[in-house]
């Protein structure tokens, strides 16, 4: 059914059960998992005192490369065929929801399986969706899995 399943992580709790699922439906069927950590140095706020611009963006990039190798040994011990990848947004005019859904395009994923907080109301309006802004966007069908409750 779903041969490729692409899985954006960042860490939190509800893309690890994001993964957690995409996993699941790997050994079902027979799916190839991608993982991927998207790098935004564009979201940085430069007016920051003691650090540079580079370091941060080399702290985060660190940080994909922790948060992916984690998932990699999920994926080894779960025993299914994956690939993991570090995406870097390239553009000032490009965001975290556009990298997915151009990377859902160009691997190509049959189906993109992505962990939702699930708020509502003005913390919504505040914080936004990243899931939310990939199902708008996305030509691939797209899986939400909703985080524990509060």
């Amino acid at each position: 059914m779903y041969k490729n399943i692409l899985v954006p992580i960042d860490g939190s709790a509800t893309s690890n059960l994001a993964l957690k699922e995409a996993i699941t439906l790997a050994q079902v069927n027979g799916s190839i998992v991608k993982v991927i950590y998207v790098l935004d140095p564009f979201s940085i706020t430069p007016d920051i005192e003691y650090f540079t611009m580079q370091d941060i963006v080399q702290s985060m990039r660190t940080e994909g490369v922790v948060i992916l190798e984690k998932a990699r040994k999920k994926l080894l011990a779960a025993g299914i065929h994956f690939d993991v990848k570090m995406v870097e947004v390239n553009t000032s005019g490009e965001r975290i929801p556009e990298a997915i859904a151009m990377e859902a395009k160009r691997w190509p994923a049959n189906l993109i399986v992505v962990g939702t907080h699930g708020r509502k109301g003005f913390s919504h309006f505040l914080l936004g969706s990243v899931a939310e802004s990939i199902i708008r966007i996305a030509t691939k069908p797209v899986l939400l899995i909703r985080g524990k409750g509060r």
